[in-house]
């Protein structure tokens, strides 16, 4: 649990590379849209004005002229502006949301590879907080919050309007309308860092609470829930507080009620000028209203801002995490793909940093594996095997020193193509919500007998037939729906798609019974007879029998290196130095 939550802060330590602002480059891409947007938003403030000057006809002509058909005619030219205000606001409408799924198309799928990219190199990950920023963001600009956007050039012609119809009106409106947006202004220097830190609480909150949930049955089973409970409400708790503290400062409690209390004074002050102005026959009696109106509208975008000023404030943060986390993570790969010349892996001289670790994990490790040949690689928990296995992988990249594969680096492979060329079995097995074919598929087009053929070499097919739908049985995440070493074999069959000549497996037969062990040694051989390198991972050590080289790694460092007789032997020796000294 430490762990999830220590990568909330870990988000600070990001790697050096940039790149240009695929959000800025995204909205660019969208313009045409919303300069269509604007327009009509334009026509829109246009037909407004139909309304004041509807009432002015009405008092200034109908009135005095006692006249029927003009009402009537005047009336309707009304409703045909108001409709065509209606169509051109429902049309806008639909244009923004279009773009939201435009963005959505150019941004989506960039966040989601970044974030894979991300928690494969970190081994961790704050879940999809980045996918729920790219929704806040696009919501808000492709939504009603970014309405105040195109309304708001229209302030200063509003305000022009009400100083033709007379200077003393203009000028109130003015004074009212900058006061305002002083105010707003106010509200967000005095909000800005308390919401920065309620959300800050909120998402450790949240993530503590999933970790929970993910594994509430260690919880139940040995009586943690009461301590749990305890510690679960004191994040809650600092959450709450600091969600209050942002609320006192935050315009539900002291801006809005400042900026209704004027906003409605300034209403008043209108009338009442008018009033005066009236009495002194500067103006007619139905310009006061049709002043009100104008003054009114002249408002909205600034009443709009004030209203969605959390959810712009959100925007604004999430589009900074997204437009980050772009630009920190490198997802331009070489497009093309080099035959590889043999099943070779390679490592020379490999660092490894991790953000949360002080030392490198490894430290200048270096190794050959040729195809045909198995690795067993022993060591203290907290070594960097782990770590190892993901490097060889390809899911994360070293700080300095060499990685080859076929004669190839890693660095000049496809990761796709490269991914087709390795089978990987790490320590929690990472199954997904889906069925048991498009597990072992890796969800992807595998054929039926290629399928099949990974079963079988897993020993798990006739377990899979007797499940309630065979292969088109569904699991839960996490392969829910099955025992431990179903999942961990499910998992063998997944790294044996397509006979891949590269297999890295972290503790393969942790959870294995007998009778999986003899499968699993049975898969390992055939792999090596197939010419695959084979990489094992365990602290269990009968499934050594089959390696040809053994290797132990200390505190990330090559402590030996040798045929597993040899090996075992100044292990041996070691460990009765050790105990001589003791």
């Amino acid at each position: 649990m430490a762990a999830a939550l220590s990568t909330v802060a870990d988000e600070a330590a990001e790697p050096p590379y940039r790149r240009g602002d695929d959000v800025r480059e995204a909205l660019l891409k969208l313009w045409p849209h919303f300069l269509w947007a604007g327009l009509f938003s334009s026509a829109i403030n246009l037909l407004y004005l139909s309304s004041p000057l509807y009432l002015m006809q009405v008092y200034n002509r109908v009135l005095l002229n006692e006249n029927i058909s003009t009402l009537v005619l005047l009336t309707l030219i009304l409703a045909i502006a108001l409709l065509t205000m209606a169509g051109l606001d429902a049309v806008r409408a639909w244009i923004l949301i279009r773009c939201g799924i435009r963005l959505d198309m150019e941004l989506s799928t960039r966040v989601f590879e970044a974030l894979v990219v991300r928690s494969a190199e970190r081994g961790a990950s704050r879940g999809a907080q980045h996918l729920r920023d790219l929704d806040q963001f696009r919501t808000f600009v492709t939504g009603p919050g970014i309405y105040f956007a195109f309304d708001l050039p229209w302030i200063p012609i509003y305000l022009l309007l009400l100083f033709f119809i007379h200077p003393l009106l203009g000028l109130v409106a003015t004074i009212g309308a900058l006061l305002l947006l002083g105010l707003a202004g106010v509200n967000e220097v005095l909000t800005r860092s308390p919401m920065k830190q309620a959300e800050s609480s909120g998402n450790q909150s949240y993530v503590f609470t999933e970790n929970v949930l993910r594994h509430a049955d260690v919880i139940r089973a040995m009586g943690m829930q009461p301590a749990v409970e305890r510690n679960w409400q004191t994040q809650r708790s600092a959450m709450l507080v600091q969600q209050a503290i942002a609320s006192d400062k935050n315009a539900v409690m002291v801006m809005t009620s400042s900026i209704r209390f004027f906003r409605l004074l300034l209403q008043s002050l209108m009338l009442g000028t008018g009033a005066w102005l009236g009495i002194d026959h500067a103006i007619t009696p139905a310009t006061i209203f049709a002043a009100s109106i104008v003054m009114g509208r002249a408002l909205v975008p600034v009443e709009q801002a004030v209203g969605t000023w959390k959810q712009f404030i959100g925007a604004r943060d999430s589009h900074t995490e997204v437009r980050n986390l772009l630009a920190t993570v490198d997802l331009t790969v070489p497009q093309t793909i080099v035959p590889k010349q043999r099943n070779t892996v390679e490592v020379r001289e490999l660092v490894c940093e991790l953000p949360s670790r002080p030392e490198p994990v490894l430290k200048g490790l270096s190794f050959e594996l040729a195809g045909g040949q198995a690795l067993g690689i022993v060591g203290p928990s907290g070594s960097g095997k782990s770590t190892l296995a993901r490097l060889l992988v390809g899911a994360m990249s070293p700080a300095a020193g060499r990685l080859r594969f076929g004669g190839l680096d890693y660095n000049h492979w496809d990761p796709v193509e490269f991914g087709r060329h390795v089978g990987y079995l790490p320590q929690d097995v990472g199954l997904f919500a889906g069925t048991v074919r498009e597990n072992i598929a890796r969800f992807g087009d595998a054929s039926t007998d290629e399928i099949i053929d990974a079963a079988i070499r897993a020993g798990i097919h006739d377990m899979v037939l007797d499940l309630p739908r065979q292969y088109d049985t569904r699991l839960g995440g996490g392969g829910v729906g099955l025992s431990g070493g179903q999942r961990q074999r499910l998992g063998l069959a997944r790294a044996l798609l397509g006979r891949p000549p590269l297999l890295v497996l972290d503790e393969p037969n942790a959870n294995l019974d007998a009778p999986g062990e003899e499968a699993l040694k049975a898969a390992l051989l055939k792999a090596k007879a197939d010419g695959a390198a084979v990489i094992v991972i365990t602290h269990r050590t009968t499934i050594l029998d089959i390696v040809d080289v053994m290797m132990v790694i200390r505190n990330g460092m090559l402590d030996m290196l040798g045929p597993p007789g040899e090996v075992y032997q100044a292990l041996q020796q070691q460990a009765a130095a050790r105990a001589a000294a003791s």
